[in-house]
Order: structure tokens, then C-alpha cells, then sequence
């Protein structure tokens, strides 16, 4: 045998020596012991009533609206301004453009028409 496969096989022989000893020195798994036909029955958890789930989910949510970070009056005011000059400009544009498509359908009709 050469060098290199001897040393191989040392190192193969360690390898299974200190497995066996880990093996040793672990405890054995005790058995599981065996259920009884009474342990099998499923336990249900009954659920609260509908009072009690009602009371805790507004207590929660009154929790949560406590974290919230509410807008101060002015930033409200601002804001609603801002939505309610974007809707007025959008409006304009389509009426603008619904009066341009309506003469030019009109024009089509009134040149091919009848």
C-alpha cells in the first residue's frame, strides 16, 4: 500500500472508532408508552361567545386607532383641497376632449350621412 491509501484508511478507521463511541455513551430512547382508546379522543377547544369576541375585537381596534398618527386639522384641509382641484382639472379634460370626439362624430356623420 502506498503512503496516501494508508493514511486513508487510518482516518477511516477513526472516523468509525469515534462513531461507535458516540453510540455507546448516547442514552437508549425509552419506548413510547401505548395510548389508550380514551387518549385518542380529540379535545375541542370551545370558542368564546359571541359577546366575549366582540368585546375583545373592539378593544384591539380601539387599541390600533391609538397608534394610529392622525393628520392635524390643517394638513386635512390641504390635502382635501388638493383632491378636489385634481378632480375639477380631470373633469375639465374630459369634457374637453368628449366636446372635440362629439363635433368630430358629427362632422363624420353629417359629411357621409344621409
Amino acid at each position: 500500500m502506498s503512503e496516501k491509501e494508508n493514511l486513508n484508511q487510518e482516518t477511516a478507521e477513526e472516523i468509525v472508532e469515534t462513531a461507535a463511541e458516540e453510540v455507546k455513551t448516547q442514552p437508549a430512547k425509552e419506548p413510547k408508552a401505548k395510548k389508550d382508546k380514551k387518549d385518542k379522543k380529540v379535545k375541542t377547544d370551545k370558542k368564546p361567545g359571541i359577546g366575549k369576541r366582540l368585546g375583545r375585537f373592539f378593544r384591539e381596534l380601539k387599541a390600533e386607532l391609538k397608534k394610529v398618527s392622525w393628520p392635524s386639522r390643517a394638513e386635512t384641509l390641504k390635502k382635501t383641497g388638493i383632491v378636489i382641484l385634481c378632480v375639477l382639472i380631470v373633469g375639465v379634460i374630459v369634457w374637453i376632449f368628449d366636446g372635440i370626439a362629439n363635433g368630430l362624430i358629427n362632422a363624420l356623420l353629417s359629411l357621409f350621412g344621409h
